[in-house]
């Protein structure tokens, strides 16, 4: 037992060296003004610093209320493993509500943001995301507007994908490519969706259904993050780009009489106040639950909030915090257990393994195995007039008995993260990719600093329960009359039983099911700073000059799959938008 113990310490102490970079170090200097404040390095702040500092005559600080990014993050197997750490990790509470489980959202504090310790996955959504979009009141960002920044930021290392110059780029700083691993469970969910009549197709091309080896942010093996690949190399090389990590931002320092943004106000490393002045503009980029906050924080949003946290109101935006959208998913879902060709990984065989990562970059934990096949389809019961699909299939390996692995050393328990590598057990995450209920961040009126109030309402709305049980009643019942499953004798089973007296396995007991079970969302949350409401379709605050949102609140439409990849795009159009105004006119650009 010990000598297993010791193999298992091995095989992390392997893992995180093959991953472990120095960074730059960061400088403790705080500039007294700059051209350029940009508030959060996530998917969004990352690419607009990185981009802004392009321009040589322009001094940029970024400023980051967490750390480095973590060294086990750039070992895509060890997704998730710094969810519950403080230090990485906002941890923001969602609020008890009948339509709310109360729980944790995991929200990145580090360089990077979600890119650094999110499930490495790369999607655009689909085409008729963008024209929502457009409907909402984001003129300007349909498809066709936003595809040539996302072949911007791209560099696609499939030939397949790459050579469909229409919908990929090439030479971008963010290497894009599909997980290296194919393994047993990864050909059986293949297998499985094709013999039930669904194309393998480009999900991140012109195909809105279908089934998908998903597409990530990585590069050998190893993840790729705004922060490896906007950030790493520009600190570097840019004198007039600066970083400051655990710099936690206060307020945006607003004329309350010209409505012009002045500064920000940060607490540094060691707690003390700094401001800085913003010559040009701010750009808040902390994310759909903080930038709202900060907005708030600095006198822009619902009046009588602000009056109720003794805010001064410098301009009343009603919408900011409003328009909370996320996927949605049941508590529990269906499960595929295996039974050939699985076991209990020995110690020797996980040494193995992180030895061939580590000098080869090759192997299983270069991905998540199963975690790569994705399908989009339609719902029964989804509108005819939405062209977009409503469902989304997502799958991540598991122990039946979770006790197997490697239960006997303290070590072991990061080893249980690895189950994308090794596991038993396939679960679906069975998403609804497009409610119609959506929720609402507020501040905490008594204490605004601290984390803000959220309220998701999940599965609030009937028709977003009557569409999403239709559609996993169709997926059930896809993997129950499986031929390819049953000759492997794979066995599936819902985690549901007995529900208000209806048929089990019925329109009326899936409805009964979500009713009751509950539902979470799925950490995809946008909307809360929306094109259009708070900002305009250039991503200026309205009423407000000087100050811009680059994230994914600014979307008004949640987009049909991971939304790491619009947040970078949106990261990419901000810089674009800036270098237009204060480049190309050669002054301010002043707006209503």
């Amino acid at each position: 037992m010990a000598d297993q113990c010791v193999a298992v310490a091995s095989f992390l102490a392997l893992l995180i060296s093959s991953a472990r970079e120095t960074p730059p170090p960061t400088s403790n200097i705080v500039p007294t003004e700059v051209d350029f404040i940009v508030v959060g390095a996530g998917s969004g702040g990352s690419v607009v610093a990185s981009r802004l500092s392009e321009v040589p005559q322009w001094n940029v600080l970024l400023l980051e209320a967490g750390p480095e990014q973590d060294e086990t993050t750039y070992v895509p197997t060890l997704y998730g493993y710094t969810f519950s750490k403080d230090e990485y990790d906002w941890q923001l509470k969602v609020q008890d509500t009948p339509n709310d489980h109360t729980g944790e959202i995991s929200r990145a504090r580090m360089l990077g943001g979600c890119s650094s310790h999110n499930g490495v996955k790369f999607m655009r959504g689909e085409a008729g995301d963008y024209d929502c979009w457009e409907r909402a009141g984001a003129k300007g960002w349909s498809y066709k507007d936003v595809l040539p920044f996302f072949k911007k930021s791209e560099d696609n290392l499939e030939p397949d994908l790459a050579s469909d110059t229409e919908y990929h780029g090439t030479g971008g700083p963010l290497s894009i490519q599909r997980f290296l691993h194919t393994d047993k469970g990864t050909e059986l969910l293949l297998n499985t969706y094709k013999a039930a009549g669904l194309n393998e197709v480009d999900l991140n091309g012109p195909h809105a259904t279908g089934l998908d080896r998903v597409q990530t942010n990585s590069r050998a093996g190893r993840r790729n993050s705004t922060n490896t690949a906007f950030l790493s190399k520009a600190r570097v090389t840019r004198r007039n780009l600066h970083i400051l990590t655990r710099a936690l931002v206060k307020r945006v320092v607003i004329d309350p009489r010209t409505k012009r943004v002045r500064a920000v106000e940060f607490t540094d490393q060691n707690g003390a106040l700094k401001v800085v002045r913003a010559k040009r503009e701010v750009i808040v980029s902390a994310g759909t639950f903080q930038s709202p906050q900060l907005l708030m924080l600095s006198g822009v949003g619902p009046a009588r909030q602000l009056r109720e946290a003794n805010i001064p109101v410098i301009v009343d935006s009603p919408a900011v915090g409003q328009n909370l959208q996320d996927h949605l998913v049941s508590v529990g879902g269906p499960t595929i257990t295996l039974t050939q060709d699985t076991s209990v990984p020995t110690a020797e065989q996980m040494t193995a393994d992180a030895e061939n990562y580590a000098q080869h970059g090759q192997g299983p934990l270069t991905g998540h195995a199963v975690a790569a096949v994705m399908v989009r389809e339609r719902s029964p019961l989804q509108p005819t007039s939405d062209n977009r699909p409503a469902m989304l299939t997502q799958h991540h390996g598991t122990w039946v008995d979770n006790e197997q692995l490697l239960p006997y050393c303290s070590e072991a328990a990061p080893v249980q993260n690895t189950t994308g590598s090794y596991y038993n057990q396939i679960t679906l995450d069975i998403m609804l990719l497009h409610p119609r209920g959506t929720g609402q961040v507020r501040l905490n009126t008594t204490h605004p600093q601290e984390a803000p109030l959220i309220y998701q309402n999940v599965f609030q709305h009937p028709e977003d329960v009557r569409v999403y049980a239709a559609g996993l009643k169709q997926i059930v019942d896809r993997l129950n009359s499986s031929r390819t499953l049953q000759d492997e004798g794979a066995t599936v089973a819902v985690p549901w039983t007995t529900c208000g007296g209806q048929q089990q396995g019925s329109q009326p007991w899936y409805e009964c099911v979500v009713r009751s079970s509950g539902g979470v969302t799925w950490g995809h949350s946008v909307g809360t700073c929306s094109i259009g409401s708070v900002v305009d379709s250039r991503l200026r605050v309205k009423g407000v000059q000087g100050l811009r949102v680059a994230d994914a609140s600014v979307m008004p439409c949640v987009p049909g799959g991971n939304t790491n990849g619009p947040a970078i795009m949106i990261g990419e159009r901000a810089a674009h938008f800036i270098k237009e105004e204060h480049q190309h006119r050669g002054h301010q650009c002043r707006h209503r």
